[in-house]
């Protein structure tokens, strides 16, 4: 590992497009032999169960490649190694706790009787940030992270897990990947690793088939890939979002239909109320989050989507905040997405998991906005939107900044930038259900990172309605959150809202709930 980067953490003060289209490779059958008939096999990646006592913010990971082994021992391969540079796919595990990762379509797998056996994974980097809630310093690390702080930190990654997964594959068809975050991170004493090697029980990865039950999903639909976030590409009813390489997730095309949801921008001046066309909603060259449905062939159907931001894109940063100064002006985030500017971008040197010190100045009129996704949060977003100091900011929220100007990281020195306008977007974290109800629910057992005691409950509203049309929560692994799991862990994605005096009740407005 390199170096350790920490903040002290202080409390707030008051239809469908070919599969060649797909910006992510296909993978193609080798290994000899096999005969019989092939398949298109599409990957996804999901995360949960936590490490006790380590609130993860981001896990930046990276995989090259993707293989399957059929019984007879014919491999099919997907090749990411070539995306992003060289770099590979790069992933963050903390966004699969509640939504699935797109890793891409394996073509020429074989069927019937000489189906999949194994899955093997191959990682090559990892970053992880995270708060340290053990209570004691994590002495490992260089330098070390001290307790209740939150530290973002480089490992050289170890193992290549391998899963089991005995099935037939009739036809075109897909697997999820399970990766489980506890496995992986271990603390031993004051000591922290990372470990990708399955082994015995406490395997860090585990494979089953798609659709998950209870996904909520129509005959012939896999997943559902969620906020996909990048650079709109608009040529009729098709659309492609392609992520930027620092970002890493490759890029989907997909073709919108009469069912497709078109949302307003977080500004409302992008994408008109009532629009039930592409290229009224999106055009070529702006930042776009797209929900799109991934199909048993492979292909994409787009069942929801907003513009971000107006061409030319310009730096926009998305991190989770991690402390707020009593100034009004000054907080902190570690970075989970980024869009960098058209051209000459200041943010080259950024990447996922990064650190951020961020500095408001010159706030433009109405810089404080809530990106709603059509979700009907009434009257609470006014704790937010409009505002114009840090008063308005909690710990654990999301927010996309645009940049101003920016300094990199320097060593041990966390990057700084000056921002003059702030987004809420989604919090994703897992939980401990309380109280299984609908629409609201109840959990306890936030991450650390929120600031609140383990045994602290909380709402969470959702909004019920058909899946897939507008303002409705999607649900994956239950048809409703009444039937959630007393005491077992729920992945939320969802807006985080709170007063000054953190009273607000429900606070969270669901836009995902997955029951793991």
């Amino acid at each position: 590992m390199k170096y350790t980067k920490s903040f002290i953490f202080i409390t707030l003060a008051a239809a469908l497009a070919l599969s060649s289209c797909s910006g992510l490779p296909k993978g193609s059958g080798g290994g000899g032999g096999g005969g019989g008939n092939k398949a298109k096999v599409s990957l996804v990646l999901v995360s949960d169960t936590l490490p006790a006592n380590l609130g993860i913010i981001s896990f930046k990971v990276a995989i090259t490649s993707v293989v399957l082994t059929s019984k007879s021992g014919v491999t099919s391969t997907l090749d990411l190694g070539a995306l992003n540079s060289g770099a590979g796919l790069i992933v963050d595990l903390a966004r699969a706790q509640s939504d699935s990762i797109f890793l891409g379509t394996v073509l020429n797998v074989p069927t019937g009787t000489d189906s999949n056996s194994t899955i093997t994974v191959h990682f090559t980097s990892a970053q992880l940030a995270f708060f340290n809630g053990t209570g004691a310093a994590i002495t490992n690390l260089n330098p070390q992270c001290p307790a209740n702080n939150v530290c973002s930190v480089p490992f050289t990654t170890t193992g290549v897990p391998v899963a089991t997964l005995s099935v037939l594959v009739p036809g075109n068809t897909g697997f999820g990947i399970d990766f489980n975050l506890k496995n992986a991170i271990t603390l031993t004493g004051t000591s922290l690793s990372v470990n990708f090697s399955n082994s015995g029980t406490n395997n860090v990865i585990s494979a089953f088939t798609l659709p998950r039950q209870n996904s909520n999903l129509a005959a012939g639909k896999l997943d559902l890939i969620e906020d996909f976030t990048g650079v709109a590409t608009v040529t009729g009813t098709s659309v492609t979002i392609a992520s930027q390489p620092k970002a890493g997730r490759g890029s989907i095309t997909a073709l919108s239909t009469s069912t497709t949801v078109f949302d307003q921008d977080p500004s409302q001046t992008l994408c008109p109320n009532g629009t039930t066309q592409l290229t009224s909603c999106v055009a070529s060259n702006q930042a776009a989050s797209m929900d799109a449905i991934l199909n048993s062939d492979g292909t994409f159907a787009v069942q929801e989507i907003e513009p971000l931001l107006a061409s030319p894109v310009v730096d926009t940063v998305e991190g989770t905040v991690v402390s707020n100064a009593s100034n009004g002006t000054q907080f902190s985030i570690i970075t989970t997405d980024l869009l960098p500017a058209a051209t000459n971008s200041k943010i080259g040197s950024l990447g996922l998991g990064d650190p951020v010190n961020v500095t408001l100045s010159s706030i433009v009129t109405g810089g404080f906005l809530v990106d709603t996704k059509g979700l009907a949060v009434g009257g609470a977003i006014g704790n937010f939107k409009g505002a114009s100091d840090t008063s308005a900011l909690h710990l654990g929220q999301s927010v996309a900044i645009h940049i101003t100007s920016f300094t990199a990281a320097s060593g041990t020195t966390s990057a700084s930038a000056n921002t003059n306008s702030v987004t809420l977007r989604w919090s994703r974290f897992i939980s401990t259900v309380s109280i299984a109800s609908s629409p609201a629910f109840t959990v306890s057992a936030l991450p650390g990172y929120f600031g609140f005691t383990q045994a602290s409950t909380f709402q969470i509203q959702t909004f019920s309605g058909t899946q897939g049309t507008v303002g409705v929560t999607n649900l994956d692994g239950v048809t409703s959150t009444g039937n959630l799991i007393q005491g077992n862990p729920v992945g939320v994605r969802a807006l985080f809202i709170e007063d000054a005096g953190n009273t607000l009740n429900p606070a969270f407005f669901a836009a995902k709930v997955r029951q793991h």
